[in-house]
């Protein structure tokens, strides 16, 4: 190996470093080296580029555009040769590393996991919500995001693996859990645990409900579907929440007519596509039918 391909594959393993911390102390401490040497090495490796590839926001490091599609070539490369490694000396198969919610990866995503783990595919997990999911994969962290609500942009890919009706959740006792459906006006006046207002699942209910004219009443404010369903197991409130999601005993699901199903979506890299197609072979394709 001459010289400058040393040097450009030194680079480029200084710069996923620096990427993951986006801290040039912290990077240089990792890679037990110098900050100002360290610099040095991220300015040579973007000038050979003729790219800029972070820049400052107060006292703040942030990767652009081409930093971050660096940083996930840098990190798959890292990863690969890691692999690659192992599997010479037989310690080891690759590692699928998934980005997901905790809703996704206990409703959604498990049988999949389950079933990719007993073909002999180790299954590293991240928990994230959407926005840390796909950052993840972006920046190389993961091989495959799984989210939920819109598609991810057209930068990477994406399939819809999944798509359930949005559910009412009440006491077994409530008027409503008899119905075989509702419809958004039959919420009016209810307690509500919902999510915190930041939260894709908050924002699209207060909308829908507030479009259809319907009063509620916050009860309480938690995340993830399992919290919700659990402070509707203990009185505190109705919930809306997937059809996927298992309740416990006393607690009925109604099916609400009028809300959009919340579908999910598996998202990954080209680079990485060798990697998750045992993982997307357990999902069947989706259909979608008519509402009734």
């Amino acid at each position: 190996m001459t010289g400058r391909e040393l040097l450009e594959a030194d680079a480029l393993r200084s710069f996923a470093v620096f990427a993951e911390h986006r801290n040039f102390t912290t990077a240089a401490a990792a890679l037990h080296i110098s900050q100002p040497a360290l610099h040095v090495k991220i300015r040579k490796l973007a000038t050979a580029l003729d790219v800029e590839l972070y820049e400052r926001e107060g006292r703040r490091l942030s990767l652009t555009a081409a930093g971050e599609r660096l940083a996930a070539y840098a990190l798959d490369c890292r990863r690969r040769a890691d692999e690659f490694l192992r599997e010479l000396h037989h310690e080891s198969t690759p590692t699928l590393t998934i980005a997901a919610g905790r809703g996704a990866l206990r409703w959604v995503i498990g049988e999949a996991i389950r079933q990719v783990g007993r073909q002999g595919r180790r299954v590293n997990v991240i928990t994230a919500d959407r926005d840390a999911a796909l950052a993840a994969l972006r920046a190389g962290r993961a091989d495959l995001a799984v989210i939920a609500h819109d598609p991810p942009t057209r930068q990477v890919e994406a399939t819809q693996i999944a798509a359930y009706r949005q559910v009412l959740v009440v006491d077994e006792r409530h008027p409503l859990a008899d119905r075989r459906q509702v419809r958004l006006r039959d919420l009016d006046g209810l307690d509500l645990v919902v999510p915190p207002a930041d939260r894709p699942h908050r924002r699209a209910l207060t909308r829908a409900l507030l479009d259809a004219g319907v009063r509620w009443q916050v009860a309480a404010e938690v995340d993830g579907w399992d919290l919700l369903v659990h402070l509707a197991g203990l009185g505190v409130g109705a919930t809306v929440v997937n059809g996927c999601v298992e309740l416990p005993e006393g607690l009925r699901a109604v099916p609400i007519h009028g809300l959009p199903k919340i579908r999910y979506w598996a998202t990954w890299r080209l680079p990485r596509a060798d990697l998750v197609g045992d993982f997307l072979a357990q999902f069947p394709p989706v259909v979608e039918r008519a509402p009734r």
